[in-house]
């Protein structure tokens, strides 16, 4: 029994500590291009929307119809890689890396 608790006492406080840590460590979250450039410069996010648009059509899930990726998301765009739908992000974790080039591109989905 007491085995049992511990191991409840550990889950909660790994769940408490991964509430507490930032949506985008070490970057921000921008909804759109007008975003991002208030918040990375024109330069920046020239490079990073494109590349974090790119990314979310390859990845994201993967519906045979529109209508199926409308079930579940509010939006969907056609996948790059494969004849089928993803959700469209809501946003993007966007992060620059030290030398000024796009150090992470990250989606994130809104859930209808």
């Amino acid at each position: 029994m007491p085995y049992v608790i511990a191991f409840i006492i550990a889950v909660a406080a790994f769940m408490g500590w991964r509430a507490m840590q930032p949506d985008c460590p070490g970057g921000a979250i921008v909804a759109d291009v007008q975003q991002c450039r208030t918040t990375f410069g024109e330069n920046f996010c020239a490079k990073a929307m494109p590349e974090a648009l790119a990314i979310a059509r390859r990845g994201g899930g993967s519906f045979p119809t529109q209508a199926a990726c409308l079930d579940q998301y509010p939006a969907c765009i056609e996948r790059s890689d494969i004849a089928a739908w993803t959700p469209r992000p809501a946003s993007y974790c966007l992060a620059r890396g030290a030398d000024g080039e796009v150090a992470r591109a990250e989606p994130r989905y809104a859930i209808r």
